[in-house]
Parts: C-alpha cells; sequence; structure tokens
C-alpha cells in the first residue's frame, strides 16, 4: 500500500440533513503528529494558519447562525 502523500489540514462543510436542518462542521488535523514529517517552517506556517481558521469558523459559524434564526423568525 502506498503512503499517502497529501493530507487534509483544515475542512469546512455546511450540511443539510432530509428534513431540511442545516449544520455547519469543521475538522483541523492535528498537526502537532506531523512533527519529525515535516519541516520546522511549515509545521510553524500550518499551526498559524490554523490558529488563525479557527478564529475565522467561529465568525462564520456566528454569521451564518444569525441569518438562519433571523430568517426563521421572520416566516
Amino acid at each position: 500500500m502506498a503512503k499517502k502523500k497529501e493530507a487534509n489540514i483544515i475542512s469546512y462543510s455546511i450540511l443539510a440533513n432530509a428534513k431540511g436542518k442545516l449544520v455547519t462542521e469543521y475538522s483541523i488535523a492535528e498537526v502537532d503528529k506531523l512533527e519529525g514529517k515535516l519541516d520546522a517552517i511549515t509545521l510553524s506556517s500550518l499551526k498559524t494558519i490554523i490558529r488563525i481558521a479557527k478564529e475565522e469558523f467561529k465568525k462564520i459559524h456566528g454569521r451564518i447562525e444569525c441569518e438562519l434564526d433571523a430568517r426563521l423568525y421572520k416566516n
């Protein structure tokens, strides 16, 4: 079996279930496990990107949640 040469570090999804409920979710890889497999600069860059992404995901989630809540009260 060949070793993977790529990894999904960050993903963000908006999902809808069969009843029409919308859910946001994100996943972030544990980059500390990559120590020794990546050079120090790349690992440091990933940690910075992840820190920024987490902050932005919280903002996006809050904004989407507020928008959807407003639509619920409108109808």
